[in-house]
């Protein structure tokens, strides 16, 4: 019906075309994440799926949001007239909320066709049978789901990784990655060594410059971000250590704090720093947060829906995500899967018509060209510093509903 790059093509091209240049990356010095929600609608009078005849779908992007701010603690207000969460994640949610809430109106006053058909009981709506809709972010989301490790021959960035490493919380470290006039730096989330490590420097290379490869010899084992179906042999298993006998010598960090009271990070050098499947805040500039992250949220939205509380009061059933894709960058599909569907497996006690869904989740090969990764390759060694897109929590958003852009 559809393909993972086809979801990121379209996104990417709706981004490109639909949205004007103001609130855009400044070329060569700025980035920011999209993120977008994808409507597929097949037609219901075919059959099933097969491969001699594919079933005919029509997919449409029915909102876009772009960010990468959250506000602190102390910024918070209490009239709620200020935005706390400003991720792409986050708007492109908030935009789809907004296209529900004009599809429900186009519904109840039947003046055109709506993505809603009337429910069983009186003024209770669900939606049309053959709809469905897709999550697509540029980049894996913060918190839990970004914990991925990182192989002994990596720059960046590393294979998708073995189901016992994702679902295991400390994993052979290859040594003492922190020198004692480093360890400092490793914990400040504003050090230069964390930066670069959220950048997708390995910690070993940051504290030790490329000592590794030249001490190994020979040239790096080569890597595809984007090819989910790396042989088995090729991955790191428990153990930390791969079959070609590289070590798993760190993981990719996040900067979302553990949720203050619950258990936290170990941070011990090299792979041993995070736990993982725990409940995490976004980190703010020195200020604390109060945003869980990414992951945690769209791991809620998975057992909630997308719809909101307002919009449950009309609605018979939650709208639920079917398919969550990711664009081109440092990915595991267990991780994913760890952190969307496998740390909710134990909830319980849900409304009728909730439950814990069996999310699709995808990766594409194609990179966002305002990503940070891709606005660092084309600025090269140019002078300036490379900085999110926005001085402050400023973000767009685009929803079909009424095909209107704010920041």
């Amino acid at each position: 019906m559809w393909t993972a790059d086809e979801i990121a093509q379209l996104c990417y091209e709706h981004y490109r075309v639909r949205l004007p240049k103001q609130g855009k990356p400044e070329p060569n010095r700025e980035w920011t994440l999209l993120a977008a929600v994808v409507k597929i609608q097949s037609s219901s009078d075919q059959g099933c799926d097969t491969p001699d005849k594919p079933v005919q779908a029509t997919k449409e992007v029915v909102s876009v949001g772009t960010g990468t701010k959250c506000i602190g603690q102390s910024k918070m207000r209490k009239s709620g007239d200020v935005l706390n969460d400003s991720h792409a994640e986050v708007i492109a949610r908030r935009s789809f909320q907004r296209y529900l809430c004009h599809q429900l109106q186009l519904a109840a006053t039947l003046k055109e066709d709506s993505i809603f058909v009337p429910g069983t009981q009186r003024g209770q709506w669900k939606l049309r049978p053959g709809v469905f809709f897709v999550f697509f972010s540029s980049h894996t989301p913060c918190g839990d789901a970004s914990i991925i490790p990182m192989l002994g021959f990596e720059e960046q960035p590393c294979y998708p990784v073995s189901r016992d490493w994702a679902t295991n919380s400390f994993v052979e470290a290859s040594g003492n990655l922190e020198t004692p006039e480093n360890k400092r730096a490793y914990e400040d989330p504003d050090s230069h060594i964390t930066k670069k490590m959220r950048l997708g420097t390995p910690a070993r290379l940051v504290a030790n410059g490329a000592a590794y490869r030249d001490k190994q010899g020979g040239d790096p084992v080569s890597s595809d971000v984007s090819s989910p179906n790396v042989p088995l042999e090729k991955l790191a298993s428990v153990t930390g250590i791969a079959s070609c006998g590289v070590k798993v010598v760190d993981v990719y960090r996040t900067g979302a704090k553990c949720v203050p009271g619950d258990a936290g990070d170990p941070r011990k050098p090299g792979a041993a720093y995070h736990q993982v499947g725990l409940l995490r805040v976004k980190p703010g500039r020195g200020d604390r947060t109060c945003s869980m992250s990414c992951s945690d949220k769209m791991a809620r939205w998975n057992v909630l829906g997308c719809q909101g509380a307002l919009l449950m009061h009309f609605l018979e059933e939650p709208v639920y995500l079917s398919t969550v894709v990711i664009g081109k960058c440092p990915y595991s599909q267990e991780a994913m899967r760890r952190a969307l569907i496998g740390r909710c497996q134990n909830v319980s006690a849900l409304p009728k018509g909730f439950g814990v869904q069996e999310l699709k989740i995808q990766q594409s090969c194609l990179l966002f060209e305002q990503s940070r990764c891709a606005v660092q390759a084309k600025k090269g060694d140019s002078s300036g510093r490379l900085v999110p897109c926005g001085a402050g929590p400023e973000s767009a958003k685009w929803s079909s509903s009424d095909h209107s852009r704010s920041c």
